[in-house]
């Protein structure tokens, strides 16, 4: 793992300074960034996760899914470090399948870190309530990804944009995506690198971004599709548990 870290480390230094990130979006506030994390991996791909505890994040699986060493990227003065991920345990019914299928299943997974993040992370409240979201209910999404699709140089700041819930998505087990979009013609909304990252209702995070949708045949902007955290809130505790974690929701 110290080999796979200095390789990691070397690839984010020789990469341009970020600018931006999140279709649509603003400077996330400190608050949110206390609670959100960028995770970087070997393939060359990042994505956004949630703090649980100092040690463990929870983010999609699909993430995490491919073969590839991980880890987070903490942002300091002195320039940017990585923490490996130790260990990564993905939702047992998340089926790689899905986004081919269009049957959603749970997207989700926890990692575990190798060490502790620096005190400025905190954990986050995650939600206890499962009734799902009713359409113009709204929420806020924060990630580390693109600020305009197909621009890598343009992640890596993390931003926050609030959209409008306008459906759910339902499975054979129960509720398991909501759907949000700016709707009006505008857009806004999750892209590549924001895959993971939270989406808060009322300062609560009731959900993981998962994927999104464009108009016109791209991908972002459009839709923004995200797993809801409550229904899998003993999955959470279990594995988080298993992993040497108590997330204390």
């Amino acid at each position: 793992m110290r080999l796979a870290a200095s390789t990691l480390l070397a690839l984010l230094l020789l990469a341009p300074l970020p600018a931006a990130a999140m279709i649509g979006g603003r400077p996330a506030p400190a608050e949110i960034a206390a609670q959100t994390a960028m995770i970087v991996s070997t393939r060359g791909a990042s994505c956004t996760g949630v703090v649980l505890t100092r040690d463990l994040l929870l983010t999609a699986a699909h993430c995490v899914q491919p073969q590839a060493d991980y880890a987070v990227v903490v942002f300091e003065n002195a320039g940017p470090k990585l923490v490996p991920v130790e260990r990564i345990a993905r939702h047992p019914r998340f089926d790689p399948e899905q986004f081919r299928s269009r049957r959603p299943t749970p997207d989700l997974a926890l990692v575990k870190l190798s060490a502790a993040l620096p005190a400025s992370f905190r954990p986050a409240r995650i939600a206890r309530h499962s009734a799902p979201p009713l359409p113009g209910d709204e929420f806020v999404l924060a990630g580390y990804g693109v600020a305009a699709e197909g621009d890598e140089k343009s992640a890596g700041k993390l931003r926050v944009v609030t959209l409008p819930a306008i459906g759910n998505t339902i499975d054979s087990t129960g509720i398991i995506m909501v759907r949000l979009s700016p709707g009006g013609g505008k857009t806004a909304g999750a892209c590549t690198g924001d895959s993971g990252g939270p989406v808060y209702r009322e300062n609560v995070v009731a959900a993981v971004i998962g994927w999104s949708t464009g108009a016109k045949g791209r991908g972002c902007g459009l839709v923004t599709g995200a797993t809801l955290v409550a229904p899998q809130l003993d999955w959470i505790a279990d594995t988080a548990r298993s992993l040497g974690s108590s997330t204390g929701n």
